[in-house]
């Protein structure tokens, strides 16, 4: 199911962006050391917390990561003066959920059409560690994409600005797919 609270899709995008080039399982047992992931707290990150995550042997001590999370917490910050991070992604989603219905897990495209324009957007709003392979992965990872051979995590109600409906639609009739 799609996560609700920014602090969470805040999270997965910080890992997501540690996991490049890394073993995810890595990646997932060195996550306690940024403040529960609270958004203000880490957007106001000083030199001084920066060295001493890099000294903490708990994490993954890669000084541009590190100050990725920070830059992208304050670009969620911003984007929250106005309204919520779940809310700005839907936005960019089209307010469309993107269903994947592979029969195995390893069926699963490494990308997507509406992953690649993710990640190229948040490229241009200044996001950093966001690639296309980071960002699908992150969609699905959140609920945004769901891509569950079971079905479950298809929602029947995406947010949307209006009372106007859609169905859900797959990605082949959203053009999700390269051809």
């Amino acid at each position: 199911m799609p996560l609700q609270r920014d602090e969470q899709l805040f999270e997965f995008l910080s890992l997501g962006g540690f996991a490049a080039g890394l073993n995810w399982a890595v990646v997932f047992n060195k996550r306690s050391a940024f403040d529960a992931w609270q958004i203000e707290v880490v957007a106001a990150y000083r030199p001084e917390q920066i060295t001493n995550l890099l000294s903490n042997s708990a994490i993954i001590r890669n000084r541009r990561k590190i100050e990725a999370v920070i830059h992208n917490a304050r670009l969620i910050q911003q984007i929250r003066t106005t309204q919520s991070f779940k809310d700005y992604l839907w936005q960019q989603l089209g307010h469309q959920q993107l269903i994947i219905q592979p029969q195995y897990y390893d069926e699963l495209p490494r990308t997507t059409i509406t992953g690649d324009r993710i990640a190229q957007h948040l490229q241009q709003v200044g996001f950093k560690f966001v690639g296309p392979v980071t960002i699908n992965a992150w969609l699905v990872n959140t609920g945004f994409i769901t891509a569950r051979p079971d079905q479950l995590g298809i929602i029947t109600t995406t947010p949307r600005p209006s009372s106007t409906m859609l169905p859900p639609r797959s990605p082949h009739q959203l053009g999700h797919f390269k051809p």
